[in-house]
């Protein structure tokens, strides 16, 4: 999971989370890195101030992000999804490296042998509806 953290001496402009430098370039090719790499909240103060969840997206996944966590926001992740469709469609991220993404997580679910159908009996109301009781519990 990637931090929202600035490292001028890599890439000043932006966040680990939106550096081709970070992600990219170290932590793939000069770490060897191969696994799935996953932002950090993306609706968090740090990265909102500066960006819609859109722009962010774009960005996470142009610097080599294959999973955007987009918590407790709903409308927010459609913005992402749409913000990324349009950023391939406009020809900004390509499709090879949507595809990059895609196999790395098919990889991480053959090992762990996940599958839909383990999925299939919760309802996004149904995990929601769990989460806040949870929280009246213990909060």
């Amino acid at each position: 999971m990637t931090a929202h953290i600035l490292l001028p001496k890599l890439y000043a402009s932006n966040p680990a989370t939106m550096s081709k430098a970070v992600i990219t370039e170290l932590l793939r090719k000069e770490l060897g890195f191969e696994g799935v790499v996953i932002t950090d909240d993306l609706t968090m103060g740090a990265i909102a101030k500066h960006n819609t969840v859109g722009q962010a997206a774009v960005k996470s996944v142009f610097a080599g992000s294959d999973i955007l966590l987009i918590a407790h926001h709903q409308p927010k992740a459609k913005e992402a999804i749409e913000a990324l469709g349009k950023a391939v469609a406009d020809g900004v991220i390509s499709e090879e490296r949507i595809n990059e993404s895609v196999y790395r997580i098919l990889a991480l679910k053959k090992k762990y042998k996940l599958d839909e159908k383990q999925n299939q009996s919760s309802t996004l109301e149904e995990i929601n509806q769990k989460i806040d009781e949870v929280v009246r519990k213990y909060f």
